[in-house]
Order: structure tokens, then C-alpha cells, then sequence
């Protein structure tokens, strides 16, 4: 049985019987957006730039200016699909309006074994799609420093085997490579 340490509105800290602390986020589930678009050059990938919280690498603490590379994410709501979460922080967070018909792959994930969240990735193809708006995001201050930056295929190969990202936007690329390259050959 857990001890409830602390509660707000977002996120609960516990303490199991044998002194273990986690934290558990409000809404538990996530989805994990990586569009894509094809061109005459060939793939482009949007990712999000954002802030992880006092994360430390290298024997340096991470700072609110020092943005990492990863999908478009959202919070499943209690109730609410994982489709329509995805469709909704896609047009949040990027301005794209999309559908279920973009979507082209699903792919279900745990985030750790510390951790009881499931994420939700997906591949969405935004090739012929045009930008309702610039996106507007959530308010919090993930999301207030946080910017979309297009990137190609290659680029984002080299981010995956040399920088820090969310190991989420390696589940996702996985499945555009399953899903979008294996199938095309």
C-alpha cells in the first residue's frame, strides 16, 4: 500500500511500504506524435524542442533554454482515445489540422519499468496538409519555450544515434521505418 505524500492538481507523490518514492502524473497515459512529409528532396520530420525538467547529463544540470529534441506529446484526458488525443495535440502544438486518415502507424510503448505509463506513438503523414496556425500550445511552461522545428531524414538519423532526445521519438521513428520505408520497398 502507497502513502500519499503530496497532491496537486497535476501530479501525486507516494511512498510504497518498503520506502520506494514515485510520482505519478495526473492523467497517466501519453501519445507521441512524429509527423512527416514527403517532398522532391524526401523525408521531413517535424520535432519539438523542449525542456526537460533539471535533467542531468554529463555532471551539468539541465536548463529551461536547453530544449531536446521529441514528438509532438499530450496527456490522454480520462475518457478520451489516444486517437483523438493525438489529433488534438497535433493541431495544439503544431497548427495541423489532421484525421484519422494521416494517421499511418500505431504503436504502443511502456515509458520505463519505473514508471506505470503507457505511451501511445504514432506516425502521421502530413505531406499534403496545410497549417491551420501556428499552434498554441497548453500554457504551461513546457510549451511556452518549446519550438517545432522541420529537420530531414538524414538530420534526424544523427540525433537519434548522437544526441539526447525522448525515447519516444526512437519508438515512433521506428515504426515510420516498419511502417512507411520497409512497406514501400
Amino acid at each position: 500500500m502507497s502513502k500519499v505524500l503530496y497532491k496537486n492538481y497535476y501530479l501525486s507523490l507516494y511512498k510504497t511500504d518498503r520506502g520506494f518514492i514515485y510520482a505519478q502524473r495526473r492523467n497517466i497515459n501519453s501519445t507521441a506524435a512524429l509527423l512527416y512529409k514527403k517532398d522532391k528532396t524526401g523525408y521531413k520530420f517535424l520535432l519539438r524542442y523542449q525542456p526537460l525538467p533539471e535533467l542531468k547529463t554529463n555532471n551539468k544540470k539541465s536548463s529551461w533554454n536547453q530544449l531536446f529534441p521529441c514528438c509532438i506529446t499530450g496527456s490522454l484526458e480520462p475518457k478520451e482515445t489516444p486517437i483523438a488525443n493525438c489529433i488534438k495535440e497535433v493541431l495544439e502544438e503544431t497548427g495541423y489540422r489532421i484525421s484519422k486518415n494521416n494517421i499511418k502507424g500505431l504503436c504502443l510503448a511502456v515509458a520505463s519499468t519505473q514508471s506505470n505509463e503507457c505511451v501511445y506513438n504514432f506516425i502521421i503523414d502530413i505531406s499534403n496538409i496545410k497549417r491551420a496556425h501556428n499552434g498554441f500550445g497548453d500554457g504551461s511552461i513546457f510549451e511556452e519555450v518549446s519550438k517545432n522545428v522541420w529537420v530531414s531524414h538524414r538530420k534526424l538519423k544523427n540525433i537519434l544515434k548522437n544526441e539526447l532526445y525522448l525515447s519516444s521519438l526512437a519508438s515512433a521513428y521506428l515504426l515510420f521505418v516498419e511502417q512507411i520505408l520497409v512497406k514501400s520497398k
